[in-house]
């Protein structure tokens, strides 16, 4: 870092990987204190009270989105990759949780900047997830010794098309709760009163996912965000996500939580499979996907869906029993196609079963498209930075 009047230059770099946009920092580029790092972090995206006017945060889930990386040889990997989820309106980073979407971005990045040597063909990225201590590999196809920017291949969710960089999980079951699923059971019935309850399947796959059938918030699973995101809806399945959380141990009985203080777990809305209208005017027809899906990020609709999520959904459509199990397709398989706010995402998964409440997730890959955005520093003032 270099320092500029009374201000710290960091380096750094913005990228969107998938449906996300942050910004990729070295750790060695910022305080090794964990508390002296966030606030830096905080400051450059502008997290206050006041929203993020102050900083390069876009205000949304989507765009406040942080990756630090460095060279590792853990596990064999080329580098780590830490992902943090940065807080719209206070100074917090939650670490319990993890980006595929960013983590082709890294992937890119790490490329680009010389961290992995180029391989003719694909150049396969291994990267150590921090967050939940698993390896995850990104390919970035290079021809003639160049990396590929230039394709045909499109996601939902993003203008234009471009080369396809996947991002693969391996072994990535029990991430954070040490289980595929956390509670030892497929389905599980949360308290909501003292009269009634509701069905839920946990799966730890990356991230900690909550499923539930739209039908039993009295959706259909085809709503988007003006109905989504409408205030007695969220609280609905904020009020879930805490005793799921609860139930799990990612938080106890006193802790206050909210979807800004802890991010997971997340919560997926599940329906059969029909046709609706997209959040850009795309029409989604039912014979092109096996389920509906409405992932629900810090409180709000994601307008697409997360990479962690769609793997673990695919594992929920293959796992007997499950919520999303019984309103996918008949003909369910590894490749699940999943209907989204803005279009669909096909995810490939293969899962071993061990027995009827015990699954492996080996692998579960999909297809990305990332690229740089601009680069060069951000500013901060150096009271930030610490000893």
């Amino acid at each position: 870092m270099n320092i500029h009047g009374q201000l710290y230059k960091v380096p750094s770099v913005l990228m969107r990987g998938g449906t996300s946009r942050g910004l990729i920092l070295k750790d060695v580029d910022l305080p090794k204190d964990p508390h002296e790092r966030d606030l830096v972090i905080a400051k450059i995206y502008g997290s206050s009270k006041n929203g993020q006017i102050d900083g390069i945060g876009g205000g949304t889930p989507l765009t406040s989105k942080v990756a630090i990386v460095g060279v590792t040889n853990k596990y064999n990997c080329d580098i780590f990759y830490t992902f943090g989820q940065v807080s719209t309106n206070s100074q917090k980073v939650d670490y319990k949780v993890t980006c595929g979407n960013m983590a082709s971005a890294v992937g890119l990045f790490a490329v680009e900047e010389g961290l992995v040597e180029l391989t003719e063909g694909i150049t396969k990225v291994k990267i150590y997830n921090t967050n939940t201590e698993r390896v995850m590999e990104v390919e970035i196809p290079v021809h003639n010794g160049h990396i590929v920017y230039d394709g045909d291949f499109s996601i939902s969710g993003v203008s234009g098309s471009g080369s396809c960089i996947m991002v693969n999980f391996l072994d990535f079951g029990g991430a954070i709760t040490g289980k595929l699923l956390p509670t030892g059971n497929v389905i599980d019935f949360i308290k909501l009163t003292d009269e009634s309850s509701i069905g839920v399947s946990i799966v730890d796959v990356g991230n900690v996912l909550v499923f539930l059938k739209a039908s039993d918030l009295g959706l259909n699973g085809t709503e988007l965000s003006d109905k989504m995101n409408s205030k007695i809806i969220q609280e609905n399945i904020e009020r879930i996500r805490v005793r799921c959380g609860r139930l799990i141990g990612l938080f106890d009985e006193k802790e206050i939580v909210t979807p800004e203080t802890h991010a997971l777990p997340k919560m997926v809305i599940v329906s059969q499979p029909e046709d609706y209208i997209g959040e850009t005017g795309e029409e989604i027809t039912k014979s092109d996907i096996d389920i509906v899906g409405r992932y629900i990020a810090m409180g709000t609709l994601h307008r697409a869906f997360a990479v962690s999520g769609a793997i673990g959904l695919g594992v929920a459509c293959n796992i007997d029993g499950s919520i999303p199990n019984g309103l996918v397709s008949s003909d369910v398989s590894n490749k699940i196609r999943i209907g989204h706010p803005s279009g669909t995402i096909l995810v490939d998964v293969e899962i071993e079963v061990e027995n009827s409440t015990s699954y492996k997730l080996i692998k579960g890959g999909i297809g990305r498209t990332a690229r740089r955005i601009m680069e060069g520093n951000t500013l901060v003032p150096i009271d930030l930075m610490g000893s």
